[in-house]
């Protein structure tokens, strides 16, 4: 099944989402986060990184933004 979807059986490209997403902007030298301040950053890093900004901010703008998920 996997080999007709052609999807990846590999976890090099979570791996790397993890260290562009995460790791670049949360592990940063003397920056210390709280729990509701990683989440929210971890949300925006993720919807700017897949494209969706514009459907964030869309939501944003008309009241409609959900808290993250912590």
């Amino acid at each position: 099944m996997v080999s007709k979807l052609k999807l990846p059986i590999g976890s090099g490209a979570m791996e790397s989402a993890i260290r562009r997403i995460v790791n670049l902007r949360m592990k940063c030298p003397c920056v210390f986060w709280t729990e509701e301040g990683a989440n929210s950053m971890l949300m925006l890093r993720s919807y700017f990184k897949s494209g969706r900004w514009d459907e964030l901010m869309q939501a944003a703008y008309n009241g409609e933004l959900m808290e993250p998920a912590s």
